[in-house]
């Protein structure tokens, strides 16, 4: 062992040996996606492989109208799985992916309930384990793995690419982009990407984060776009085909537009002032499924909505969230209100 690792590091630049020294398998996975490297442009976790599904526990929960609640475990390689469940065959489906410290408990599980009026089937990507914190390198690596098994199922269920969206909240909309990634022929038909994540994706190459090359239609909910050091942590570029800026797309009404207030008491509060405006991406989204209609204008720049030059439609408008369409595309912005279902009063 010591004199192979000996001769990698003396002959690194030869790409078998790169290949023997990089490469991290997982049996479990279809053939395919088994192997990973750190090798270009895998470079932006910085020396972390992902880990396997089964260290991540990665699980997917089928919710349909004849079990709304209860979901039914799917396995993305096991077709039995899939016929002996309540799963809608020929029927469009929407899965949900959510962040980082996140789990399908709380908004995944709402949103759930609110896609099933319009789709037969929903599916919760569980990835907890491998999303906890407090080490976010991994959490990002380990988005590649999730990324693949979230394709393999999609091949497993035997729908068509067209009618699925992919759904992903924060680091869940960079496993989405994995996912999508993997169909180029026969692209996913919808992918939405609530926030986001900008760190360890922003400026990276594009294979390593979600961009709208990765599905037919990319739609994007810009909430807390702005750098990291200021306390942003989604992505402030335009990736999707329609990006959207509700309130110019940072400091969200309802939140504090500074890290450290005059209330806040310990740690945790200085955390929900850091993450509510990314946070709000979630309920934002499930408003807009049944509640919200979200109409957005057109807009050249965020200097031009500030300056309140973006109040009519002119060109089309769209409407952020589950009603958007492709059409009109390109960036577009609004006002929300504070509070459920975000509705101006």
């Amino acid at each position: 062992m010591l004199c192979r690792l000996l001769l990698c590091l003396t002959f690194s630049q030869h790409l078998l040996c790169s290949a023997w020294f990089w490469n991290k398998c997982f049996d479990e996975m279809a053939p395919e996606y088994r192997c990973y490297n750190l090798l270009k442009p895998y470079k932006n976790t910085f020396f972390h492989y992902p880990k396997s599904p089964t260290k991540q526990n990665i699980q997917f929960k089928l919710f349909t109208t004849r079990n709304p609640t209860s979901p039914q475990l799917l396995k993305a390689r096991d077709a039995a799985s899939v016929s002996s469940s309540n799963f809608v065959q020929n029927g469009k489906v929407a899965f949900i992916v959510h962040g980082f410290l996140g789990g399908t408990n709380g908004w995944v599980k709402t949103a759930a309930k609110e896609l099933l009026a319009h789709v037969p089937n929903v599916i919760a990507v569980d990835w907890e384990k491998g999303a906890k914190g407090p080490n976010y390198f991994q959490a990002a690596a380990n988005t590649r793995v999730v990324g693949a098994q979230l394709a393999t199922l999609i091949k497993t269920l035997g729908v068509g690419p067209a009618n699925v969206h992919l759904i992903g909240h924060s680091l869940g909309a960079q496993v989405v982009g994995y996912a999508g990634e993997k169909f180029q022929n026969t692209k996913i038909g919808r992918i939405t990407g609530l926030d986001p994540a900008a760190p360890l994706f922003e400026n990276f190459d594009i294979r390593v984060k979600l961009d709208k090359t990765d599905a037919a239609f990319v739609d994007i909910m810009h909430t807390d776009a702005e750098p990291l050091l200021k306390g942003g942590l989604g992505t402030v570029q335009s990736i999707g085909h329609v990006d959207f800026w509700p309130n110019g797309g940072h400091d969200m009404p309802g939140c504090s537009d500074k890290i450290v207030t005059e209330d806040s008491e310990d740690i945790s509060d200085i955390v929900a002032n850091i993450q509510c405006s990314h946070e709000l991406a979630k309920p934002y989204f499930i408003a807009s499924i049944n509640d919200n209609d979200f109409l957005a204008y057109p807009c050249a720049s965020l200097d031009d909505y500030k300056a309140g030059r973006c109040t009519s439609c002119g060109s089309g408008c769209n409407h952020m969230g589950y009603k958007a369409t492709s059409s009109p595309s390109g960036m577009f912005v609004l006002n929300t209100g504070a509070t459920y279902p975000f509705k101006l009063r």
